[in-house]
């Protein structure tokens, strides 16, 4: 009976060091999951990324990167941050990740993974206005556009007309509406889903194509902790856009590719 008991004992000892070492190695093993999730800096632009009333992050760029993490099995970490703090994140590798338009500067500052949309920048006027719609017949005018956001050489590069600055195309509207800017210049996604939050037809506007088929892209730290993710995540774009997976998030079921943008494959 006595060595029943102390078999019984050693038994129970052996299944709680079994246990304890279960249990360590799952301690140990969490760690490196947590260590290979990369982060991702959405620039805080409606309707591109934001946080909703229960603060939780919106937005078609949220969607995108969340997908990613889903289709790839990376782990990310979305931080929201005005415009210019994603880039100085992503030059400097505070960030490893970030969604950006296509520039000039950020190719050689960041690694450019993937096209994932394209969209035409447009100038945007009152309907009843009828004055011409091109930065040169615009010179002296005041025309109004997202903060720190990339629009093309031409405007970047411009200083005849006066840029004023907002942080949302729907305080351009607001100041297009009183008189005090003369146009707008921003993405066809970002004014059209504008107006249609504010119930507003687009023929309220006129438009001009300033930039058609502006990328927006998958951009890399050139000092990103996980550089082989960019590849899954190039693969994973691919198959979202093949898929039609990418206009619908940009754009919705029903709008077509020749009304908002083109899609990826038709370049």
């Amino acid at each position: 009976m006595i060595a029943v008991t102390r078999v019984l004992a050693l038994v129970a000892r052996g299944l709680l060091v079994a246990v304890l070492l279960a249990g360590s190695s799952f301690v140990f093993a969490a760690e490196p999951v947590a260590q290979e999730a990369v982060t991702f800096a959405i620039p805080d632009v409606w309707p591109w990324a934001y946080e909703d009333e229960a603060g939780e992050l919106r937005g078609s760029l949220v969607e995108v990167a969340n997908r990613l993490s889903e289709k790839t099995g990376v782990p990310v970490i979305l931080r929201l941050r005005p415009l210019q703090r994603a880039i100085y994140e992503l030059r400097t590798g505070a960030a490893n990740f970030s969604i950006l338009f296509q520039n000039p500067e950020l190719d050689i500052k960041a690694v450019n993974v993937s096209s994932v949309t394209q969209v035409n920048i447009l100038l945007a006027a009152l309907a009843e206005s009828d004055y011409p719609l091109t930065l040169k017949a615009l010179k002296g005018e005041r025309v109004a556009y997202i903060r720190g956001t990339y629009l093309g050489e031409a405007f970047e590069q411009d200083t005849d007309v006066v840029k004023v600055p907002v942080n949302a195309i729907s305080q351009a509207l607001e100041l297009l509406s009183i008189g005090r800017i003369s146009a707008i210049l921003a993405s066809d996604h970002n004014i059209y889903r504008t107006l249609s939050s504010q119930n507003r037809s687009h023929d309220q506007l006129r438009y001009h194509e300033h930039v058609p088929g502006q990328k927006g892209s998958l951009y890399m730290s050139r000092v990103a902790i996980r550089p082989e993710a960019a590849l899954r995540f190039s693969a994973a774009i691919a198959q979202m856009d093949a898929d039609g997976e990418l206009h619908r998030i940009f754009y919705g079921e029903s709008a077509s590719a020749t009304e908002h943008g083109t899609l990826l494959s038709a370049q």
